[in-house]
């Protein structure tokens, strides 16, 4: 958001952005998930340790789809992948975030990848496993491409 919002220097531009297992709080995700209110409510309370100096769940650094968060039509990249565990208990919460992107008015092109099967951020427990492998070639094939 903030290589959109000013100059990065040095003549650095942004060209895509990778989202691996979003992982968003607060605003209107939270009725997109089966995350389950128990979950929830361990997860707020510990932003506060995982974010110090936040103001909460909708701050725009932890949630960019919060209500004052910047609009994301304001993303400073023209391409973004999304990639979601199919068993992640926030699979909603990184599926919401394309469409919002896309109901933004931002004007770059949006991908989603799901794994089948797994759950969130199964990749750090098991590197190399055949969804994390495919998930690796996604992201770099992604990449790859300008």
């Amino acid at each position: 958001m903030r290589a959109g919002a000013e100059e990065l220097g040095h003549g650095v531009e942004v060209s895509s952005l990778v989202l691996i297992h979003p992982y968003f709080l607060g605003g209107d995700s939270s009725e997109s998930d089966e995350m389950g209110m128990a979950l929830l409510d361990e997860l707020v309370r510990l932003w506060p340790v995982v974010c110090p100096g936040t103001s909460g769940c909708d701050d725009p650094w932890i949630n960019p789809m919060a209500e004052r968060a910047p609009s994301l039509a304001r993303l400073g990249c023209k391409r973004a992948l999304v990639c979601v565990g199919g068993k992640d208990a926030m699979r909603g919460r990184g599926r919401l975030y394309p469409e919002k992107l896309i109901g933004s008015g931002w004007q770059g092109e949006v991908e989603i990848w799901e794994a089948d099967g797994q759950g969130h951020g199964f990749h750090l427990f098991r590197p190399t496993c055949a969804q994390a492998e495919a998930q690796v070639g996604v992201v770099a094939e992604f990449l790859g491409r300008r």
